[in-house]
């Protein structure tokens, strides 16, 4: 069968839809001012152009074609201050979009290989984040000059950029973890602790580039891509792929093991962006990642505790032994002191709130629970320590009152 309209006749359409609106822009008053009519017509050679690469081309390259097609109405915007230029290439972005939404592998299950990384999938997504990049980055050198000076399309493409970034490196975490196969399979905690490690290296990305180049969509992205790593590490991390509930293995290695990826790292840059949003973003959210990275320390240390009394597979129904129930109480109030010293050496009411909270869980643990379950020294080390600790922490708190009524006094 004979298509109807060939790869050629589309370019030839696309190049003609085109010069038409050049030409009717010339004759406008005042010329090149690019009004409807000639939208109109520009928006028919992208259209044209998109069909000309479905036709010509297979999936694999026409989705890395229209991403790349997206750069060149961002550079037309140096010559021509056409308002809609600048909306074409935010509809290249929609194209892809539809496109990898379609087809995720890109150029279809059969033919994607299972190499790690140098796949379809690096060009397949990375080439339209770095085209997006560019035709953004050259919108906010041509865009102020419009007469409208909308930036609404470099921001669009500001989005697509970023979103596409995280979608070439979570799409490429998936396939080498699945060993090829991105569409089947169920998440592990392993693969999901790489996915929020991407969200919150995403977060501080975008809020390094936003300090340099101020921008709405990269200030609230840069706060979406933190929130989202905290939903991860609230509803996957602690709850649905918790191996305490899963036992899933923990691995055999005793340090770098799945608790070490997926509780231990996550802790430490969710409080390394914490550190780095502060006074940068509104207070709500550094105390949100401040929060959860204590909360991970703590899954963390707790888990490995038991790791190191039940082995590889530390499941809940295994039980609990004396000696594992004191060590809990144990180290529940020395995270607590260590979260109370870690929030006045940085000033953050959030982590004192977070020791207090701790010690509070691990006094009631020692009143009723260690009092039925432990036995002889066990019980009473059990007591011991609740009471040093509280006698030690009253004492600390005792101290910085008393320091700040002296520069109180000092000041008037």
């Amino acid at each position: 069968a004979h298509h109807l309209v060939t790869p050629a006749d589309a370019a030839v359409r696309g190049g003609g839809s085109a010069a038409g609106g050049e030409w009717i822009a010339r004759a406008e008053q005042p010329p090149l001012k690019g009004d409807v009519a000639v939208s109109f017509a520009l928006c028919g050679s992208a259209l044209a152009g998109l069909l000309m690469l479905h036709m010509a081309f297979g999936s694999g390259w026409t989705t890395l074609l229209a991403g790349v097609a997206a750069i060149v109405p961002a550079l037309a915007t140096r010559w021509r201050s056409y308002p809609v230029l600048g909306w074409i290439s935010v509809g290249a972005v929609v194209a892809v979009l539809g496109r990898v939404a379609f087809d995720p592998t890109i150029v279809g299950a059969e033919f994607l290989t299972t190499t790690p990384v140098f796949n379809w999938l690096l060009p397949g997504y990375g080439v339209p984040a770095l085209a997006f990049g560019f035709a953004a980055w050259q919108l906010a050198r041509t865009t102020p000059t419009l007469p409208t000076g909308d930036g609404r399309p470099r921001l669009a493409m500001e989005a697509g950029a970023a979103l596409f970034a995280l979608l070439t490196v979570a799409m490429l975490v998936r396939h080498a973890m699945h060993g090829g196969v991105i569409d089947t399979g169920p998440v592990t905690l392993a693969e999901q602790a790489i996915y929020t490690l991407i969200a919150i290296g995403a977060g501080a990305i975008l809020l390094a580039i936003d300090m340099r180049s101020p921008s709405s969509v990269l200030r609230y992205g840069s706060m979406a891509a933190g929130v989202v790593s905290v939903a991860f590490i609230v509803f996957q991390h602690f709850l649905v792929l918790n191996p305490l509930f899963t036992d899933e293995s923990t691995g055999q290695i005793p340090v770098f093991n799945l608790l070490f990826l997926a509780y231990l790292l996550p802790a430490i840059a969710a409080g390394g962006l914490a550190l780095y949003a502060r006074y940068k973003r509104p207070p709500w959210y550094a105390q949100m990642l401040a929060v959860v990275a204590a909360l991970l320390v703590f899954a963390y240390a707790t888990l490995s505790v038991r790791r190191v009394f039940k082995g590889e597979f530390i499941g809940l129904w295994s039980g609990l032994g004396q000696l594992e129930t004191y060590t809990y109480s144990a180290l529940w109030l020395i995270i607590g002191v260590v979260l109370l010293t870690a929030g006045v050496w940085l000033k953050s009411q959030v982590l004192r709130i977070a020791s207090a909270a701790l010690i509070a869980i691990a006094v009631v643990k020692v009143f009723l629970f260690d009092m039925s379950e432990l036995e002889g020294v066990l019980r009473a080390l059990s007591f011991i320590g609740l009471g040093a600790v509280l006698i030690g922490i009253g004492l600390f708190y005792q101290r910085l009152l008393t320091r700040a009524a002296r520069e109180a006094n000092a000041a008037t």
